[in-house]
Order: C-alpha cells, then sequence, then structure tokens
C-alpha cells in the first residue's frame, strides 16, 4: 500500500504544520490547532477539510504501517480537542454537512482499529449519537452528493448503536434516502446528472461504499436500484479515454484509472444530452479514436456552457480537449472563460452567450437530436437554441479511416460574428500553413485541422489565446482557433485528421445536407 500522501500530511503534523488536504498550504498549529483559521483565499473549503478530521485517518494509517503507536496518541488528543472546542452552537464550519460526514467515518475507523489509544467508550458514544442526530435531521440534508456522504456517514454510525429502534430508526431513513437519490440523479443508462465524469466517478465510489456498509448491516438498496448502479458502473468503462484518463468534461480534472478496460462500442444517451464515438485501434488500444460530445443537461451541477462541444482524441492522442474547472469562483476571470462557450470545442457567437434557466423546460431546445452508423461513418447531431434569435445545429461526422467531419449551421435574425473554436490541448504545437488550415504537433504525431470555404463564407481564421486547467487552482495557456464568417445564416465545414492522410483527401464539399469527399481516390457521399 503506498502511503506517501498521508506520510507527507503526517510529518507535517509532527512539525507543526497542518495539511489539511494534499496539495493546500499548511497551516501553522505550533500554538495548537485554531479550528476557526480562515485561509485568505479559500476559507470555506480549509474548514471543510480541517474538521472533517482527515488527518486522523492519516496518523492511524502511518502508526500502523511503521508500529508507531504515538501517533495514535495524537490522533486521539486532536480529537479530544475537537470535541471540546466545536459544540454544534459553534460558528465555524464544523457542523455542516460535508465535514460532519467525513469526520464520523474518520472517528469509527480510528476506533475500530485504535486498540489501547481508542476513546473512552461514553464519549465515543456522545460523538456517534451527535453525529447521528445531524445527519438524520432533514434541515441539515443536501440533496446531492453531500447528502449520499451524509447517508453514508449515518448508515456507519448506524453500526455502533446499541439500541435496536434507534439503529434501526436511523438506518431506514438513510436507505429511503439513498433509493431516491439513485432514481433522481442518473438516467435510465446509468449516467450521472451533474455533467461531469469526475463527479460520476466520485459518485459511483460513494454508493459501492454505502453498499458494504448496508450488505453489514444485513439490509437491501433494492433490486432496481443495483441494477441501476450496475449500469453506472458500467459508464465508466465508455466514458474513459483509450489512455486510461477522462475526459475533462464539466469540473473533471486529471484522473487516470489504470483497472479499467474500455468499452469501444459507441454509447448514446439523449436523457443525459452525452454521446461517445469509437473508433478501435486493435493493434494497439491507446490509439485509437474517441469523440465525445455534449447537448443538453438536467442540473445546473458542474455544467458549464458547452453545449454542442466535442472532445477528441484521435489515435493516441487528446487533440481537442475541454477546459476542466480551475476553481469554482464565479468571479475569477479564469474560471469564466472556463464555463463560457469559448473554453469549449464549440460553435460560438461573437460577444454573446446563453442562459440556462430550466432544463425542463429548455430541453426540446437543446439536445442531442439524432445517431447513426452506417457505410463506414458515424453521425451524432445536436442543436442549441437558447441563444436569443438564434438557431444552431451541429453534425460530427467521424469515418472508420480516423477523418472527424463538424458541419455546423448558425441561422440568425441578426448578421452576426459566428465562428466555430477549436480548444487545442495545450502542449500543441499549432502552425498555421494556409489561411484555411493548420497543422497541430502533439509530442511525436501531427494533425491537420482544415476548414472549407462554401459558396460566399468568406471565411476568417483566427489563434487565440484560451486557458486549460487539468488540476484545482492550475491552469496552462493553450490555443484555439477560430474559423470566423459573418451572415445571417452560415454553414462551416471543417475536418481534422492525422497528417499522414491529409495528402489522400480531396474535394471536401457540403451540398444539399449531403456531405460529399473523395479519400484514397474513393468518393463518398454521407446523408446528414
Amino acid at each position: 500500500m503506498n502511503i506517501e500522501k498521508e506520510r507527507e500530511k503526517v510529518e507535517a503534523f509532527l512539525n507543526n504544520k497542518f495539511i489539511v488536504r494534499k496539495g493546500f498550504d499548511p497551516i501553522d498549529i505550533s500554538k495548537g490547532i485554531n479550528w476557526n483559521y480562515k485561509h485568505a483565499k479559500s476559507a470555506n473549503t480549509y474548514q471543510t477539510y480541517m474538521h472533517g478530521l482527515g488527518i486522523v485517518t492519516d496518523l492511524l494509517i502511518v502508526s500502523k504501517k511503521d508500529g508507531n503507536p504515538t501517533l495514535l496518541e495524537h490522533a486521539t488528543n486532536i480529537i479530544i480537542d475537537w470535541h471540546k472546542k466545536n459544540p454544534k452552537t459553534v460558528k465555524n464550519y464544523s457542523w455542516k454537512e460535508h465535514p460532519v460526514s467525513s469526520r464520523i467515518s474518520n472517528i469509527i475507523e480510528f476506533q475500530e482499529k485504535a486498540g489501547d489509544y481508542k476513546l473512552d467508550n461514553d464519549l465515543f458514544e456522545k460523538i456517534v449519537i451527535d453525529h447521528c442526530e445531524f445527519l438524520y435531521e432533514e434541515r441539515n440534508y443536501k440533496f446531492n452528493n453531500h447528502g449520499l456522504m451524509m447517508d453514508y456517514g449515518l448508515l456507519n454510525a448506524c453500526k455502533h448503536i446499541t439500541d435496536k429502534r434507534l439503529k434501526r430508526f436511523y438506518a431506514d431513513k438513510a436507505i429511503y434516502r439513498v433509493r431516491y437519490a439513485l432514481l433522481r440523479d442518473f438516467t435510465r443508462k446509468g449516467v450521472h446528472l451533474e455533467n461531469s465524469p469526475e463527479y460520476h466517478r466520485l459518485v459511483i465510489s460513494i454508493f459501492r461504499k454505502l453498499e458494504r456498509v448496508i450488505k453489514e448491516l444485513k439490509i437491501s438498496i433494492g433490486k432496481e436500484e443495483t441494477e441501476l448502479l450496475k449500469l453506472a458502473d458500467g459508464y465508466k468503462k465508455r466514458i474513459i479515454l483509450p489512455n486510461n484518463y477522462y475526459p475533462m468534461i464539466g469540473d473533471t480534472g486529471t484522473i487516470q484509472d489504470i483497472r479499467i478496460k474500455k468499452n469501444y462500442n459507441d454509447f448514446i444517451d439523449y436523457d443525459a444530452g452525452i454521446a461517445v464515438l469509437n473508433n478501435k485501434n486493435v493493434v494497439n488500444e491507446k490509439d485509437s479514436t474517441m469523440l465525445t460530445f455534449k447537448s443538453g443537461y438536467h442540473k445546473k451541477t458542474h455544467k458549464h456552457n458547452d453545449d454542442l462541444s466535442i472532445t477528441l482524441y484521435m489515435t493516441g492522442e487528446e487533440v481537442l480537449v475541454d477546459s476542466g474547472k480551475y476553481s469554482y469562483d464565479s468571479k475569477d476571470l479564469v474560471r469564466k472563460h472556463l464555463v463560457s462557450p469559448k473554453g469549449h470545442n464549440a460553435p460560438c457567437i461573437s460577444n454573446k452567450n446563453y442562459k440556462l434557466v430550466n432544463p425542463l423546460i429548455e430541453q426540446e431546445l437543446m439536445k442531442i437530436t439524432k445517431y447513426s452508423n452506417k457505410n463506414g461513418h458515424k453521425i451524432v447531431s445536436g442543436i442549441n437554441k437558447l441563444y436569443d434569435d438564434v438557431s444552431l445545429t451541429r453534425h460530427n461526422i467521424l469515418s472508420n479511416d480516423d477523418l472527424y467531419f463538424v458541419v455546423d449551421r448558425m441561422v440568425s435574425k441578426d448578421n452576426d460574428l459566428f465562428y466555430q473554436n477549436f480548444n487545442i490541448n495545450e502542449n500543441a504545437e499549432v502552425v498555421q500553413t494556409d489561411k484555411l488550415t493548420f497543422n497541430l504537433k502533439i509530442g511525436s504525431k501531427e494533425f491537420i485541422l482544415r476548414t472549407y470555404e462554401r459558396f460566399d463564407s468568406d471565411l476568417a481564421t483566427e489563434i487565440k489565446q484560451g486557458y486549460v486547467s487539468r488540476s484545482f487552482g492550475n491552469y496552462e495557456n493553450n490555443k484555439r482557433i477560430l474559423v470566423k464568417q459573418n451572415q445571417i445564416n452560415s454553414t462551416f465545414i471543417t475536418v481534422i485528421l492525422p497528417k499522414k492522410k491529409y495528402e489522400m483527401l480531396d474535394d471536401v464539399r457540403f451540398v444539399n445536407n449531403k456531405l460529399k469527399y473523395n479519400y484514397k481516390d474513393k468518393n463518398y457521399e454521407v446523408i446528414i
């Protein structure tokens, strides 16, 4: 077991530095822990993790690994100090749903494994009951991921309640809320509705922990709920990239799941507004191609203005990337960019944005409209009609030869400046070779992005700066390629493909709702 993360925090603690979460600034505790500490920039976040008492579990883990019981004594003292200084009436973050849920689980794990250093039974029982009362109360409950954490904490605590009536009372409430959350937060295909692969993964991990503790309590979550969880677990295999990283959709950072075996079947969930198209490389799966397409939503949580946007992993490289998350500060300029249409690979309107108000009303105005797979071409299309007086339609075409075509149609009452926005991998070298062609070099591989004139389209192109955030609080500059057109009705046709295939592509046109092109001296016609 690798305990470097825990060891780093424990060693800091022994040197009077409290690291409440890996990567966070250390807090000086030479005069003891100030439970009311407020970080200059992220006060609530630091308070949340401080009062979660993760340091107790860190000390427990390192103590067991090193055979050092002194660390258990430190953990005991931390719990006692926290309990003494943080009654339910205190005005800091100690009695908020997230830290309460984490804290009770950390204290329970300590109590179960600390041997002679565990808490006095009366103190432990009081802590358990205090936490159960908070977690049970409906006025404290959050109908989101934090609510699931509360249910886990409540069920975990039930294992240590001796009063059978009270134990059943708390357990029944938690099971009811868990079942409700499953049916509320997932589509019938098992996609979590908070718009983010990272948070889908997080929620599944919480549900797996819930399953284990429910089994320990010898109760059941339900047959239908169990089947839905299986589908949700399977979605991770569909949304993960061929290199076993997740695409950075909707506040997803850099996460690798090496244990997952990717499923290369195409996946469309109209309800969640997500599509995944794959071309599997049977020789080397990491050199496969995968396209994601996003349009539509059911919840605003982790939702960006990313509708009609794509990510493109082509023959082993992330070519077009999503923006990531950076922070949750809505006033931060980088965050504003990352959640806007120009932070995504989407059709955009200069100086305009759209508002997300009510998904029930808007679901017919912004959605994935169709998917087909025939004659060597996969097509997925969608619409966005939430801009004022503007209708946007995008058609994505992925050929079996790893040629990606995107056809955008923009119709407006005004003479707007429309543009296709391509958010390029931050590690790419981007060189414009002519007015309509760009060479993208990522590592040892090269790709071409080429756009095509159509009738009197009079296209203009531009390279602009953007931002990509692969981890919380950090970002890098990247290049955005803009293909611009100033018309009332605008149509764009752009292709992205490996450079070695570009010389074999010719005569790309879009006529009468048909994409036509010649590749390797063979003519293709794709009806949109």
